[in-house]
Parts: C-alpha cells; sequence; structure tokens
C-alpha cells in the first residue's frame, strides 16, 4: 500500500527506477529505503533544473537585428 501512496506523488517511471536501483543494492528492499532513493533523485533533478535555467537566462542576443538580415 505505501508503495502505491508514492506512485501518486512520483512518476511511474521514477518510482520504477528507484525500485530497480533498490533491487540492485539488496534482494528485499525496504519502503524506507524506496523513499529515500526517490527524495534524493527528485532533489538532484531540482537543482539540475534550476541550474540549467539560471545558466539559460544569463544569455542573451549578443548580435543586433542587421546581423540576421541578409
Amino acid at each position: 500500500m505505501g508503495l502505491l501512496k508514492l506512485a501518486e506523488k512520483y512518476s511511474d517511471t521514477l518510482l520504477e527506477a528507484a525500485c530497480k536501483k533498490a533491487l540492485s543494492y539488496t534482494s528485499s528492499p525496504s519502503y524506507k529505503s524506496i523513499k529515500n532513493i526517490l527524495v534524493t533523485s527528485s532533489k538532484k533533478l531540482k537543482s539540475e533544473a534550476d541550474h540549467t535555467e539560471s545558466t539559460h537566462k544569463a544569455h542573451g542576443i549578443t548580435r543586433g537585428a542587421d546581423y540576421y538580415r541578409r
């Protein structure tokens, strides 16, 4: 029942990946280990997304419109 609740909060593919990762560590993973994998991976994804957005916004168009008219 607990894993089904995690499926409501996290995507199915992320939950499946966390279960596969937990199974690579042990043959009988616990709910807590799967939840910890999900929490740490979602934090990592958020920080990577924030980093990507911040660097993307820092760059603007450096050439004027005349450069692109040929």
